[in-house]
């Protein structure tokens, strides 16, 4: 889930809010990581393998969680990808504002303050 870097250094305040989203993210990673799918690939043939899930630490197979707990890991899935999206919408946000903040100080930068 990392989003790509640029190599230009960041403002204090672009850090920042870098900073913050990093942190809200390992808060979000913290409870993801409680629940994660595996699947294993079977050759044809051989016993296959229900897929399953760790929840806590615990592994449970898709069937045994039942339709309502089938549902709920869709809506965590979907969930997490809405907040992917969030992300990356944000961080298309802040580059777009380092640059409007960039390209201001160039304009004022021969213009005498009032104060």
């Amino acid at each position: 889930m990392s989003k790509p870097r640029t190599t230009r250094r960041k403002s204090t305040k672009a850090e920042a809010t870098e900073n913050q989203s990093e942190h809200n993210m390992t808060e979000s990673n913290a409870a993801e990581n409680r629940v994660t799918a595996k699947q294993e690939a079977v050759a044809v043939g051989e016993n296959s393998q229900e897929p399953t899930i760790i929840i806590d630490g615990k592994e449970y197979t898709l069937e045994s969680l039942g339709q309502k707990g089938r549902e709920q890991l869709q809506n965590l899935r979907v969930t997490d990808q809405e907040m992917q999206r969030m992300q990356d919408q944000m961080a298309i946000a802040q580059t777009a504002r380092n640059t409007y903040a960039r390209i201001l100080a160039e304009v004022v930068k021969n213009i005498p303050p009032v104060k």
